[in-house]
């Protein structure tokens, strides 16, 4: 990461979260164990066990984040299809590109209990469909 990423605003509220997730970044045939350090609804930073090679930088990858009882089969999932935006170290910075609609309602819900601003919610979901829709 460089100083100009740390200095572009942001549309989207990060909810600081921690927990295990599945990663899989797209022709390294490798599925990594993370640990979610907050997520949005465009993206998430997750930390790996150990340092990512270079190379990884701008390749497509899923991120699985388990809601509930992991031994539960019909427990809640958050799923997105991103690429890897930034990277440094143990660090990866997810853009979400795509994600269904039951991750997207989950997402929705979980970020409304941590912000505990539904108003500021709305406007940001509003700002997610106005990219979208420019795409």
């Amino acid at each position: 990461m460089n100083s100009s990423d740390n200095q572009q605003p942001r549309h989207f509220s990060r909810i600081p979260f921690r927990a295990d997730i599945l990663l899989e970044i797209h022709l390294i045939d490798a599925v990594h164990t993370a640990q979610l350090i907050d997520i949005s609804l465009k993206g998430a930073l997750v930390k790996t066990a150990q340092a990512i090679p270079e190379y990884i930088h701008g390749r497509n990858c899923s991120m699985t984040l388990t809601l509930g009882d992991i031994t539960h089969s019909d427990c809640e999932k958050i799923t997105m299809q991103g690429k890897v935006a930034h990277h440094e170290g143990m660090l990866l910075g997810i853009e979400c590109l795509h994600t269904d609609i039951d991750s997207m309602t989950n997402l929705r819900r979980l970020i409304e209990l941590n912000i505990g601003d539904e108003v500021l919610l709305h406007q940001e979901i509003g700002e997610m469909l106005k990219r979208v829709l420019a795409e």
